[in-house]
């Protein structure tokens, strides 16, 4: 009896310990987005399928809709798999999951997630470009140890329209597949092992008899060519003129494109799990890498505080670089700001629709300060004359919806999500506009104090399309400006972002037509390039690269490149392959999307020569090495919102990474030696001070941080002193040296 009541106290206390530890963290906070998702599902139903949300189908063909989890330190994942959530990538404490529709409600009552965000859609933002650079001075090793091709590096594209079977993605001979890795996101098949969604190709005849991701794209073949194509199969056999940065590279491409069974979008979580794999692969195969991506989401807080930034942040570090393109909005007046006071409490302006699209939709993203808060009124406009008002809408933590009837008898339809604290501790209104009307629609935004900034743009099947922030010639309204046009992807402290200049402002086609990108001078900042600064005041984008024009492949199956089609001008050069008889061409194309992975690979070139940098490092580099001419200006050392540090200078960043003459900062000089170098692991020291010893002997960063103390051992045949990097990696190693003289910074090649 003793042991039956003993049996059923345990299991009591059992159970209310169970129960104690499901109550340990409190419920899930829900971001604008989030708030905006539950509140259609209850209201508009539509089986929960919206077109500003991102979904996949999962192996059973059920429809999940993806979003980002932030997650209480210690919490494992308990109820997640009872409610059928998979989680993708784990960066830290933020996490990306796919959820069944129908089980949202309940995730944001499970114990241990701290924050929930939908997803955000998003959109996509060679020859003259290497010289420009630098770059063709670096393959081909002038004044340099060793040509640099980018060989023993990943480098990843994140992307959509990939051709498979491009020579460019050939060794330069056409004898030798480069692409390693092909990760089809939202294809039905077989997921990678850390994944549970996807089709993943891994071996070469399998990718090429895939062929493609989509047919109706070229956007990842030409990022990726830009990147790491070879340019085999170029103009007239000339297998350089079309060449990549980094054309010796492992690559690994990861297509994020929806089909159309898929319905709609592309999102953050999508690019986090790309960037992932790209990093887990080459972990497994011991070599560096760096991820590209060329989209970009019109939304968010753009101060480097969004789920996604503080990811990558986890995400990224030695060998494992992300860059990204910062936006191609540096004409559109998408953003308006205002700094509230006791006597300036107004913010007016009216809010245009996005051409070439059927309808007139858009959206507008609303922060404001820490600690701060503020409300908003819609009016529609006819002139200078108001027809109808909103009430005010405040932070309250609820969906408003708003109905603006216009003189048609229409409707001006407006979902408004007003969080008053997001996960970054701000004030936040999404807003989602439709309107029917033929007036004109005015945005007013009342504060106190603190500030108030406004983005708007929406995407719609993978396009991203704006309108601008306008005065519409009243006096009482603000016209937007073309400042913190990056976007928010852009913002991460740990994200190298792109600007573009003008490369190449005119090329002859394949049918011997010249042509002209009219309006633009070369060496000048190309006229999309989005300006910074975030919206917490740091510099973006990092550094410029060419994006205007630039020549790559593009997909063979891809129709509007073909004699016929719609973008066939831009072709200039067609060859047929002799392995498939397939006719393969190179297009000139222009945008961020094309910087970004001009730089890229100058990236992998660099990890080719130390594998083991870090974005902090990369950054330094660039800023120590960036071009700067009458097109840039003097630009501050810590950079501006335009250029970044300045255009990205290949060989000069190559040369301060080897940088094999040794010795820097130092009154020691000449005193101090260390040899051989380049070497290939141990590397004497020869002081010959002989009032001062040598004390200790550091490993140190490339802003001369410490961070590993080395022994300094001593030969007994002829007592020489020596530091001992044999069982390391190769690459670029300073060694920190200090004696009673001073200290020393010396930056060691070792080989293999």
């Amino acid at each position: 009896m003793k042991k039956i009541f003993l049996l059923v106290f345990l299991n009591l206390w059992l159970s209310l310990w169970i129960e104690a530890q499901r109550n340990t963290y409190p419920d899930p906070k829900l971001s604008a987005s989030a708030r905006l998702f539950l509140w259609k599902l209850k209201h508009q139903s539509n089986l929960g399928i919206f077109p500003e949300n991102v979904y996949r189908l999962n192996q059973d063909h059920s429809p999940v809709v993806s979003g980002l989890l932030q997650v209480f330190p210690g919490y494992e994942g308990a109820g997640l798999k009872e409610l059928g959530v998979q989680i993708g990538t784990r960066a830290g404490n933020i996490w990306t999951a796919q959820i069944p529709i129908n089980r949202v409600f309940e995730l944001t009552k499970l114990n241990g997630i701290k924050f929930l965000e939908m997803d955000q859609s998003s959109a996509p933002a060679l020859d003259s470009a290497r010289r420009r650079t630098r770059v063709d001075s670096v393959q081909q090793g002038l004044n340099l140890p060793q040509a640099f091709s980018g060989k023993g590096v990943v480098v990843g594209v994140i992307d959509a329209g990939f051709d498979y079977t491009h020579p460019t993605f050939f060794d330069t001979t056409y004898s030798r597949y480069r692409v390693r890795r092909v990760w089809e996101e939202k294809t039905l098949g077989t997921p990678p092992s850390e994944f549970s969604y996807g089709a993943e190709f891994t071996d070469s005849a399998t990718i090429i008899n895939k062929s493609f991701d989509i047919s109706d794209g070229t956007h990842g073949t030409h990022v990726a060519g830009i990147a790491g194509g070879s340019g085999y199969l170029g103009l007239l056999g000339n297998n350089r003129k079309f060449r990549g940065m980094a054309y010796e590279s492992d690559l690994v491409f990861v297509g994020i494109y929806p089909t159309a069974a898929y319905w709609l979008n592309t999102g953050m979580t999508d690019m986090l799990d790309g960037i992932n794999y790209t990093f887990q692969y080459g972990e497994t195969q011991g070599k560096p890498a760096v991820a590209n991506l060329s989209w970009g989401c019109p939304l968010g807080p753009r101060d480097g505080s969004s789920l996604f930034s503080q990811a990558l942040d986890n995400l990224v570090g030695p060998g494992k670089i992300f860059v990204l393109s910062g936006g191609n909005n540096g004409s559109n007046r998408i953003h308006i700001g205002k700094t509230f006071s006791d006597i300036d409490t107004v913010l007016n302006t009216f809010l245009t629709f996005p051409a070439g699209l059927p309808q007139k939709i858009n959206q507008a993203d609303v922060w404001g300060d820490t600690a701060k808060t503020f409300c908003m009124q819609f009016s529609l406009y006819n002139g200078a004359n108001r027809t109808t008002e909103s009430a005010w809408i405040c932070l309250d933590d609820s969906v408003h919806q708003v109905f603006l009837i216009g003189s048609n008898g229409d409707t001006c339809f407006i979902t408004a999500s007003a969080i008053a604290e997001e996960f970054n501790q701000k004030p936040h209104m999404l807003l989602q506009f439709q309107s029917r009307v033929t007036e004109n629609l005015c945005l007013t935004v009342k504060g106190n104090s603190g500030r108030v900034n406004l983005w708007q743009g929406i995407v719609v099947k993978t396009s991203g399309y704006y309108g601008t922030f306008s005065k519409n010639g009243q006096a009482w309204a603000n016209d937007g400006n073309f400042q913190m046009t990056t976007g928010d992807l852009v913002s991460g402290r740990r994200a190298i972002g792109v600007a573009a200049y003008n490369s190449k402002v005119n090329f002859t086609n394949v049918s011997g037509t010249a042509l002209t990108y009219t309006g633009n001078q070369r060496g000048r900042i190309a006229s999309f390039s989005s300006f910074g600064p975030t919206a917490d005041g740091r510099i973006k984008p990092n550094i410029a690269g060419p994006g205007l024009a630039l020549a790559s492949g593009v997909s063979s199956f891809d129709s509007s490149y073909m004699d016929t089609g719609d973008n066939f001008q831009s072709v200039v050069s067609k060859s047929v392959s002799s392995l498939n008889g397939r006719t393969y061409s190179y297009a000139m194309a222009a945008g961020t999307s094309m910087s970004s992975p001009a730089v890229s690979g100058i990236v992998a070139l660099l990890l080719e020569a130390n594998p083991s940098l870090g974005p902090e490092q990369v950054l330094e580099i660039f800023r120590q090495t960036a071009l700067t001419d009458t097109y840039t200006g003097v630009i501050p050392a810590g950079g501006n919102s335009t250029w970044g540090f300045g255009k990205v200078n290949a060989m000069g960043s190559m040369k301060l990474v080897l940088n094999p003459t040794g010795i820097r900062h130092s009154k020691m000089a000449q005193t101090l030696l260390v040899y051989p170098n380049p070497g290939t692991g141990k590397f004497y020291i020869e002081n010959l001070d002989s009032k001062h010893s040598i004390s200790d002997c550091w490993l140190s960063d490339v802003l001369g941080k410490t961070t590993e103390k080395l022994p300094v051992l001593t030969e007994p045949s002829n007592g020489k002193q020596y530091i001992q990097l044999e069982n390391r990696p190769k690459g670029i190693y300073w060694i920190s040296i200090s004696t009673g003289n001073g200290r020393a910074v010396v930056q060691l090649l070792k080989g293999q």
